[in-house]
C-alpha cells in the first residue's frame, strides 16, 4: 500500500498512539465509551486501575466531555478501535484540548473546534478544563508527545 494514497493507514491514522501511561489509558477509555457507551465497564475499569479510589471524579467528567463533545459535533466523530496504536485525526483533537485546556483554553477552544465542526461552546472549554485539572490534581496529566 502506497503511504501516499489517500486511502492508507497513515492518512486514516495520522497521529501515533500517546507514549505516555495516562494519555494512552485516557485514549483507550474514550474509545471503550464512545464505541460501547458511557457507561462501559472496562472503561470505568482502567480508571480504577489507574486512579483507584480518586477515580470517579476523573471518570465523571470523561463521560461529561465525550457527551458534549457529541452533542456540539456537527458531523461523525472518528474514533480507532482501542486496539490501534494510531490515532485519528479527531482523536488527537480530543487528546491536545484536554492537554491544553487548564493552561491555554484558547488552544483548546481551537483544538474543540476542529473536532466539532464549529464553534464551541464554552460549556464543552470548561469541561475540558474540569478533566484536564482533575487529572492533574490525581497526579495523571496529559501529556502529549
Amino acid at each position: 500500500m502506497d503511504i501516499n494514497e489517500p486511502n492508507s493507514m497513515t492518512h486514516m491514522l495520522p497521529h501515533p498512539a500517546p507514549s505516555d501511561q495516562t494519555t494512552r489509558m485516557l485514549l483507550i477509555a474514550a474509545r471503550r465509551m464512545a464505541v460501547h457507551g458511557l457507561y462501559d465497564a472496562s472503561a470505568a475499569m482502567l480508571m480504577v486501575q489507574a486512579f483507584g479510589i480518586h477515580f470517579r471524579k476523573p471518570l465523571v467528567l470523561l463521560r461529561a466531555f465525550l457527551m458534549e463533545t457529541s452533542a456540539a459535533a456537527s458531523g461523525d466523530i472518528r474514533i480507532a478501535p482501542c486496539c490501534l496504536p494510531r490515532m485519528t485525526l479527531q482523536e488527537g483533537s480530543m487528546m491536545a484540548a484536554i492537554a491544553h485546556a487548564a493552561a491555554r483554553p484558547d488552544v483548546a477552544a481551537s483544538h474543540l473546534t476542529h473536532l466539532t465542526g464549529q464553534d464551541v461552546p464554552g460549556a464543552l472549554v470548561t469541561t475540558a478544563q474540569a478533566l484536564s485539572v482533575s487529572l492533574s490534581e490525581c497526579g495523571r496529566p496529559v501529556v502529549l508527545d
